[in-house]
């Protein structure tokens, strides 16, 4: 009795442990799969290589028809990889329809399998028409987690045979092993400049928390704003266009009646004192010159005739004719000197007169060649709008920016505002006249338009931007 107990407890004891070590050997051949697809990803050093080496891995130890990989961004599926493809056009209906049913997983953070188990809770809608679509019998569909975040999801496809919870714990297994891998390669293959928001988001997740991080900052950024623009003062500077002037103008017209002969300068030139700008034709001048120097001879012989003749009234009559012909010659003379138009200021710029296509022209005497502007004393005169002529003061300062440099400013000091306006592009503005407070540099020219901004004391931003709304309603609205 005894031995027959012993017997069949050993027997028991034998087929126990022969259960056990098969049973053992099926794991450790599950975790062989598991490990040789995970050893695979994590040996890839770029993402899109790692995603490919999953998914085919996936699809040939599991017999499936096929296996795709989407990649979680702002909320949504993209599909990264799919098995066996190294390249796929994105705008496919597949490649659609596999992102709905990627998002149907991600928006429930559950594992789908199609077709569905008895008692599911799980919405399968999206698998369900993509099965019908498609003829697909089964699908898996597995979030993958990275901590409690969820990066990806897997879907995987198959016709021979349903997949069974040990496939979905297997699959859910590899993809968190290899989770982590695959989010470095992932922001290593990103822009610089999206790494680094990842990167600010992910200090501030822990400052401000998880949820809503962006949100949680931008909202204490316009918090702060809005005070900062409400309460703290900063520099107003009234802004308006400005123009180089000049007091000293000088107008050079013609000396006499005449002919333009040859111009020698145009609008912009530099000119200097005694400088040559216009000569008119001096052939007449020349003829009627060389006529009056013959009568002078003829007059001069016959004085001297007279006076060997004693003819004293003959000599005065002779005597008063040669003056008079002295007296022509010399106007003559003069406007041949003046036939050559030269400069008289010191130091001036053309800013009007471009005679060159006129050389041949007539013109009359006082009527005005070239108006030149001297180059020194120049100012700057600012065309203030009438709406912001009250916070312009006598004696402040400002900086100027001129078109033609605009990478360097001058300093001025407002010295005079004009009592009347002028219409300016259909608005009042009053001319503000601003003197150098250094010297100013020699490529100043009048007429160099420019911004200037003058000092107006502090206002808060809030001010600043919403004043001249504010004046408009008042004025609109008073009563």
């Amino acid at each position: 009795m005894n031995n027959s107990n012993t017997n069949l407890d050993a027997n028991k004891l034998h087929q126990a442990m022969q259960g056990a070590l098969s049973s053992s050997n099926a794991k450790i051949n599950q975790m062989t799969q598991v490990f040789d697809v995970t050893q695979n990803v994590l040996a890839c050093d770029k993402f899109k290589t790692a995603t490919l080496s999953l998914v085919s891995g996936l699809c040939d130890k599991y017999n499936a028809e096929r296996v795709s990989l989407g990649w979680v961004k702002h909320d949504y599926v993209e599909l990264k990889a799919l098995s066996h493809t190294d390249h796929f056009e994105k705008k496919m209906q597949v490649v659609r329809d596999l992102e709905g049913i990627m998002e149907e997983a991600y928006e429930q953070d559950a594992a789908i399998v199609y077709p569905a188990p008895e008692k599911n809770v799980l919405s399968i809608r999206e698998h369900e028409l993509y099965s019908t679509k498609y003829h697909t019998k089964y699908i898996l569909t597995v979030p993958i987690h990275n901590g409690d975040e969820i990066i990806g999801i897997i879907c995987c496809e198959r016709n021979s045979q349903p997949f069974d919870d040990l496939n979905s714990e297997q699959i859910y297994l590899t993809s968190s092993l290899c989770a982590a891998r695959l989010e470095e390669l992932y922001n290593k293959s990103c822009w610089f400049g999206l790494r680094m928001v990842k990167k600010v988001r992910k200090l501030l997740s822990k400052l401000l928390g998880v949820e809503h991080t962006w949100a949680k900052l931008f909202g204490i950024l316009a918090i702060a704003l809005v005070l900062f623009a409400t309460l703290y003062p900063i520099p107003y500077r009234v802004s308006a266009p400005a123009i180089l002037k000049t007091d000293k103008i000088i107008y050079t017209t013609a000396p006499f009646d005449g002919y333009i002969d040859t111009v020698f300068v145009k609008p912009g030139d530099v000119v200097y004192k005694g400088a040559p700008l216009l000569r008119l034709n001096q052939t007449e001048l020349k003829l009627e010159e060389a006529d009056l120097m013959a009568q002078e001879q003829d007059s001069r012989r016959e004085i001297q005739k007279a006076q060997a003749a004693h003819q004293l009234a003959e000599m005065r009559i002779h005597q008063a004719r040669l003056a008079q012909t002295q007296a022509k010659l010399k106007t003559v003379r003069y406007r041949l000197s003046m036939a050559v138009v030269a400069v008289t200021a010191d130091s001036a710029v053309i800013i009007e007169g471009d005679l060159q296509k006129r050389i041949g022209a007539p013109v009359n005497q006082g009527t005005e060649l070239f108006q030149m502007a001297s180059i020194e004393n120049i100012y700057v005169e600012i065309n203030v709008p009438e709406q912001e002529l009250r916070n312009v003061k006598l004696g402040t300062q400002g900086l100027l920016a001129i078109k033609s440099r605009p990478e360097y400013v001058y300093r001025f000091e407002t010295q005079h505002i004009s009592p009347t306006a002028e219409v300016k592009e259909q608005e009042n503005t009053f001319a503000v006249r601003g003197e150098f407070v250094y010297q100013t540099p020699a490529w100043f020219r009048p007429g160099m338009t420019g911004i200037a901004k003058i000092f107006a004391g502090k206002r808060t931003l809030w001010w600043i931007l919403s004043h001249q709304a504010i004046d408009y309603l008042r004025l609109k609205l008073w009563w």
